[in-house]
């Protein structure tokens, strides 16, 4: 119990894990018909065996786990422990050390919408979100859109359009969120910006605590368009001391 006890102590594998996992079952209880309720359990069960192996990760390379370890608890053998996590865990190694080099912008989701599905680079309407796209695409680095119902969005990811702002009930939470980071391989990132006012930037430095916020010292909305088009015009890379603790 000690050494699960003291495995377990960065808890960000859990909250993860735990993140994912909820918002997958939260599915389950909603469905209305048992065709919804397959799909939700299957979706659960795919988001289980991932936790899993999540977890496992993390507690051989954050806490000092081995594979004879990780098996007593599984209930299998070292052997078998070894060949389900061995790759995960040299995967998680090599992304943690190419990750200081990367470099993502998060830029919000916008209230101004297209009426129909579409890209989600092509889902939003509004000028504050353009302006904030402009500046990315002038910074550099991959762009993430943070929406409040789907999270982390790839701009070529298709999306239906919705009604929903960070902090209002049924947005996406920080642990749905370090899920997705971690899903999508950008959980480990050296360099994050992102271009947001409060709402939509404490979340992601919930994930990122290394993340540059060079709109917080812009007051309202003016204000930060203003600065906007400064970083679209003239960007400048921020420089970041990169942390163990942001990969974990």
């Amino acid at each position: 119990m000690n050494r699960d006890n003291r495995g377990c102590r960065p808890a960000h594998q859990l909250d993860t894990a735990a993140g994912h996992v909820t918002d997958i079952a939260a599915r389950v209880a909603t469905a209305r018909t048992p065709s919804e309720a397959l799909t939700a359990l299957t979706e659960l069960e795919a988001a289980c065996r991932q936790a899993r192996e999540w977890i496992a990760v993390d507690l051989v390379l954050v806490g000092g786990w081995s594979y004879a370890d990780i098996g007593r608890v599984l209930g299998v053998s070292r052997q078998a422990a070894c060949k389900a996590y061995a790759d995960p865990v040299n995967q998680r190694m090599r992304r943690t050390v190419r990750g200081r080099d990367d470099h993502i912008v998060i830029v919000p989701c916008g209230h101004a919408k297209r009426d129909h599905p579409t890209a989600a680079g092509d889902m939003y309407t509004g000028s504050y979100h353009q302006a904030c796209r402009r500046a990315a695409n002038a910074i550099g680095g991959q762009t993430f859109i943070l929406s409040a119902r789907h999270g982390f969005l790839h701009p070529a990811t298709r999306v239906e359009p919705y009604d929903l702002r960070m902090g209002q009930p049924g947005a996406v939470t920080v642990p749905a969120l370090r899920a997705q980071a971690r899903a999508l391989g950008i959980d480990t990132a050296g360099t994050v910006t992102v271009l947001a006012g409060r709402d939509y930037a404490d979340p992601v430095t919930a994930i990122w605590p290394h993340a540059h916020r060079p709109l917080d010292n812009a007051r309202g909305i003016g204000q930060q368009m203003a600065r906007l088009a400064e970083l679209a015009r003239t960007p400048t890379a921020p420089v970041v001391t990169h942390t163990q603790g942001a990969a974990e």
